[in-house]
C-alpha cells in the first residue's frame, strides 16, 4: 500500500518548521550571549584588572595589617609625644628651682654685703646688737637677734653669751625676772631645752663678724611680761644691751 502523498508533503513542512525555529532559537542564543560579552567588553574600563575571590581576600588581610601597624605606630608616637612633654615640664621646673636657687644666693650676698657696711666704726673688736625681734608665741616669747662685731680682718673670735631680762606683772606686782629658752633652732632644726647648764650653753655665743641666734623663751607661770631687755655678755661684763616693747 503506498503511502498518502498529501500526508507525507504535511509531515515534511512541520519537520521544515521545526528545524527553523530551531535555527531561530539558536541564532537568538548566540545573539544574546555575543551582546553580553560585548556589552561587557565595551563598558569595563580599559585598564581594569580582574582579580580572584582569593587575591581579593589577601588584598583584605594585608589591608587589616597595614592598619594594625599603623594603630601601633600612632600608639608609640603618642607615648613618646607624653614622654617629651613630661620632660619638656620636669626641665621646666628644674629651671625655675635652679633661678630661685641662684635669686637666694645672690639675695644671701647682698644681705652679707649689707651687713658689712654696718658693721660699727667703734673700737676694734666691740659688739652691737644690730636688731631683736621678740613676739608673744603661745606660752612663751619667740625672739630673734642679730649681732655684729668690728674688726673684719684677723683677730680672736668674740666668745660670750645672750641674756635675756623680762619686765612685767607677777601676782600684781611689778617684777623683773631672767627668762631661759625652752627652744633653739639648730642646723638641724629646733631643739628642745633642758637643765641649767644646757640652757645656759644654748645662749653661748661665739663668731667672728656676726651671728643670728633665735628660738623660743620660757616665761614663768603667772608672769605676764611687758618688755625684754637683751644684753651681750662677755664673762661678767655687759658689751651691748637693748630694751623691747612687747605688744599686747
Amino acid at each position: 500500500m503506498s503511502a498518502d502523498p498529501t500526508a507525507v508533503s504535511q509531515a515534511r513542512s512541520v519537520g521544515g518548521l521545526t528545524r527553523v525555529f530551531a535555527g531561530l532559537l539558536a541564532g537568538v542564543l548566540l545573539g544574546g550571549s555575543a551582546g553580553y560579552f560585548y556589552a561587557r567588553q565595551l563598558y569595563r574600563p580599559q585598564d581594569a584588572i580582574v582579580i580572584s575571590a582569593r587575591q581579593a581576600r589577601a588584598q583584605e588581610e594585608a589591608a587589616a595589617q597595614q592598619a594594625t601597624q599603623l594603630r601601633y605606630t600612632q600608639g608609640q608616637l603618642d607615648t613618646a609625644d607624653g614622654e617629651l612633654v613630661i620632660e619638656r615640664s620636669a626641665r621646666q621646673e628644674l629651671e625655675t628651682q635652679l633661678r630661685a636657687a641662684q635669686a637666694e644666693v645672690g639675695r644671701v650676698r647682698d644681705q652679707l654685703a649689707f651687713y658689712e657696711q654696718l658693721l660699727p666704726p667703734g673700737p676694734e673688736g666691740s659688739v652691737d646688737i644690730r636688731s631683736v625681734q621678740i613676739d608673744r608665741s603661745g606660752g612663751g616669747l619667740r625672739y630673734k637677734v642679730l649681732l655684729m662685731r668690728s674688726g673684719r680682718n684677723g683677730g680672736a673670735s668674740f666668745a660670750g653669751a645672750l641674756r635675756f631680762q623680762a619686765t612685767g606683772t607677777l601676782r600684781g606686782e611689778t617684777v623683773t625676772v631672767d627668762l631661759s629658752p625652752m627652744q633653739v633652732k639648730a642646723e638641724s632644726g629646733p631643739v628642745t631645752v633642758t637643765g641649767e647648764n644646757t640652757a645656759a650653753a644654748s645662749l653661748a655665743l661665739q663668731f667672728d663678724q656676726y651671728q643670728r641666734s633665735q628660738g623660743i623663751l620660757a616665761v614663768p607661770e603667772g608672769f605676764v611680761p611687758e618688755s625684754v631687755t637683751v644684753s651681750v655678755l662677755e664673762g661678767e661684763t655687759v658689751r651691748a644691751t637693748r630694751s623691747v616693747k612687747l605688744e599686747l
